[in-house]
């Protein structure tokens, strides 16, 4: 099989009455099987082909994740079109730019961002159809000179079409494993999001070598939760197609605050997750620690205390190894059912996993699989083996991949799931794609175990006036490790010293508000204590305090969660030049 649509038929064969996607309506979960999903996509697949939708078209996709978002991308890419998915967070700009730039023709969205869309029209010349994935009243959006469905009556449109018998082999049989299937835009920290070109083979083959990974998990039947937004490349291929791949099951969290009792319902073998999520749980489930007796405290303690014994490999005495089989009872067997007792690991991507909130969850036996990915790599690159985890490591190249580090520290990578190049930005991609390697911009190295280990993104180095280089994120998420800490920044480039801005945990900053010297005061204990360990040009001078938490909404978060330093840095240029001023550091 050369393309997607080609595996998801065959599997819909095979599972057939199997659920594929779990989704809720009124807080109960309903469930869709391979058969009636198939049946879906082909219905949609067939009104596509009947409003005009030919090879290469691109059709977007701005909505939440559900079991409609992904029918219709399989309907979409069944037809040889391309799908280019956008983030529900995105603004005004972002959304006509994606728009635009990808030369979408037809959009689906929600009713949320109905009108953000409809009145973006009037400056987008190729839009041709907007369609709703949630039932609205049509005969309100007739001013707009624009074809406006709903998804349910495009199921309708498509039920009666003459061609719903043929798409399979007139239309999948003759997509070719080189066709791009998908133009996903990257995130943008600091430029103009770039369209990423990844097609059939370039996915396929990220799968395959995802697979080999999760092939060591010893278990029948998969389920899947899914809580990273379908518009990005991690969770499109980890999240989505792979599950298509082994034929899992798909369950969609429609809300943050409700993933715990997901969890419990679902009972999740695996999940993908951005390390923002374990950072939150690890302070959840501290906070509640707090609230309980001393004993169960001391039993916690212990069992943090014997895991971290174990996964560092240092041998535990007759007394301690008994202890902690016991442990295993009473503390990790119990947390495990938190997380719904079949969970086998949480994988995490997207950004650098705090290495603290790793151990703490592995001595609790909670394995986090830390991996590494690029959206110009369909997006996997490497990914701890759930047998032998290290946790300071990004884990070891998938099957499909070369990796190499360049004389300058950058990562190189080469295989079958690069990108077909940049949409229509040759000079972008001419810069990355050198003799069949894509340079990642990230700066790494390979241990004697092949395991790959990130130190920053070169173009976020910080070069301080003494010419030396400095990576940020290492220091910024030992300061993250504090739980008063909810985010940071660190910034010094062409400066003498290192200073931090320090968004405090909520709680924290509304307990200690009264009295701002104290506050600040317990805020350098801690930069105190992070510097004891750092060497000195790497140590924390001098800081800023806000409760201005870095947000999508305003621009100092992308899509993905990764802190925009640009806009951050713009947003505090007065008080961070004021940090430098009459300074004897």
């Amino acid at each position: 099989m050369n393309n997607l649509p080609q595996i998801f038929f065959n599997n819909s064969e095979l599972y057939e009455n199997k659920t594929l996607f779990g989704f809720k309506i009124n807080s109960n979960w309903e469930h869709l099987s391979w058969k009636q999903s198939a049946d879906l996509v082909l219905n949609i697949s067939s009104a596509l082909h009947d409003l005009g939708v030919k090879k290469n078209d691109k059709i977007s996709i701005i909505a939440e994740n559900s079991y409609k978002w992904c029918v219709l991308d399989l309907a979409i890419i069944s037809l040889g079109a391309i799908t280019v998915p956008g983030y529900t967070t995105s603004n005004k700009e972002e959304i006509s730019y994606l728009l635009s730039h990808s030369e979408t023709s037809i959009v689906f969205t929600n009713e949320k961002l109905l009108s953000l869309v409809l009145n973006i029209l009037p400056c987008l010349n190729k839009i041709k159809h907007v369609i709703c994935i949630d039932d609205v009243n049509t005969t309100k959006f007739e001013k707009f000179n624009i074809n406006f469905y709903t998804f349910n009556q495009l199921l309708n449109l498509g039920s009666k079409s003459h061609v719903k018998k043929i798409i399979i082999q007139s239309f999948i049989s003759k997509i070719n494993e080189t066709d791009v299937v998908s133009i996903i835009y990257t995130s943008g920290t600091s430029n103009k999001p770039k369209g990423v070109m990844l097609t059939h083979k370039s996915i396929i083959s990220n799968i395959v070598g995802a697979n080999e990974l999760v092939s060591e998990i010893k278990i029948k039947n998969h389920k899947f939760l899914s809580i990273i937004p379908l518009s990005h490349a991690y969770e499109h291929t980890a999240g989505f197609f792979l599950p298509i791949y082994i034929g899992a099951e798909i369950y969609f969290n429609e809300n943050r605050d409700q993933i715990v009792n997901d969890l419990l319902s679902v009972k999740p073998t695996l999940m993908t997750a951005v390390p923002r999520l374990y950072e939150v749980l690890y302070r959840k489930i501290n906070s509640k620690l707090l609230t309980k007796n001393k004993f169960s405290q001391i039993l916690f303690e212990k069992t943090i205390t014997f895991g971290t014994k174990k996964y560092k490999k240092i041998k535990l005495s007759f007394l301690e190894e008994v202890q902690n089989k016991v442990l295993d009872k009473l503390v990790r067997r119990k947390f495990q059912k938190n997380f719904g007792g079949n969970l086998q690991a949480f994988i995490s991507g997207g950004a650098a996993l705090n290495e603290h909130v790793g151990l703490f969850f592995q001595s609790l036996g909670i394995k986090i699989l830390q991996g590494y990915g690029l959206t110009e790599c369909s997006p996997l690159i490497s990914c701890n083996p759930i047998n032998n985890i290290k946790i300071d490591t990004v884990g070891v190249v998938i099957k499909g991949l070369q990796v190499k580090i360049s004389n300058e520290n950058e990562i190189l990578i080469k295989g079958s799931s690069l990108m077909k190049g940049y949409w229509k930005d040759k000079k972008n991609t001419d810069k990355v794609l050198l003799n069949g390697w894509l340079h990642t911009g990230d700066l790494g190295s390979i241990d004697d175990d092949g395991y790959l280990k990130i130190f920053g993104r070169a173009n976020e180095m910080i070069v301080n006036s003494g010419g030396e280089n400095i990576a940020p994120v290492p220091i910024e998420n030992i300061l993250l490790s504090f739980e008063e800490i909810e985010q940071t920044m660190v910034y010094g480039h062409n400066k003498p010293f290192l200073v931090a801005l320090i968004i405090p945990n909520e709680n924290f900053f509304k307990e200690h508000q009264s009295n701002i010297n104290d506050l600040k005061e317990k805020f350098q204990n801690i930069l105190n204590t992070v510097n004891q360990n750092l060497s000195q040009t790497k140590k924390i001078r001098k800081f800023i305090l806000s409760n201005e938490v870095f947000s999508t909404d305003n621009g100092q978060l992308t899509p993905t969660l990764k802190i925009r330093r640009h806009v951050i840095t713009a947003r505090y240029k007065d008080e961070i030049n004021d940090l430098y001023k009459k300074s004897f550091f």
